[in-house]
């Protein structure tokens, strides 16, 4: 069963709380675990959880472990759901914060466009989207201009 519409205010204010406190990253993953077998935002939520989770790690093997699952469960979501423009900006957020020598960012190109598309459109999230692309290398100065 999908999210209520209060269980999603609750997964995108978890998020944004674990984004910059790693204490809170075991409240965002269970916001969003319970939802991630039955829709494909709430399993990209879960596999963000899974990379902040592997991101707080400092065991090599629970890093990789970790963001090999995330990788496989944003990549589901984002199979699942193709167009979905959250799931893209989530997935290439992921991938963008990945080292190069993981081969983790194989959906980068596809995922640029769309994840800018929904940085540019109304959301829950657009702030931490917008803020994310403001200090992302990948852009050029043009692009970033052109995100509010």
């Amino acid at each position: 069963m999908s999210p209520s519409p209060s269980q999603w205010v609750q997964i995108r204010t978890a998020y944004r709380t674990a984004l910059s406190n790693n204490n809170h990253v075991n409240t965002f993953e269970t916001a969003c675990k319970s939802h991630s077998q039955t829709d494909a935002v709430a399993n990209a939520y879960y596999a963000t959880a899974l990379a902040l989770r592997a991101r707080a790690s400092i065991f090599p093997t629970t890093k990789l472990s970790l963001a090999n699952q995330a990788e496989t469960h944003l990549n589901a979501a984002a199979t699942s759901q193709p167009q979905n423009l959250e799931i893209r900006f989530l997935r290439y957020s992921f991938e963008y914060g990945t080292p190069a020598f993981l081969n983790m960012k194989k959906n980068m190109s596809v995922d640029k466009p769309l994840a800018i598309k929904f940085a540019k459109s109304p959301s829950p999230i657009k702030d931490i989207a917008v803020k994310f692309f403001q200090k992302c290398t990948d852009l050029s100065e043009t692009e970033k201009r052109d995100i509010k």
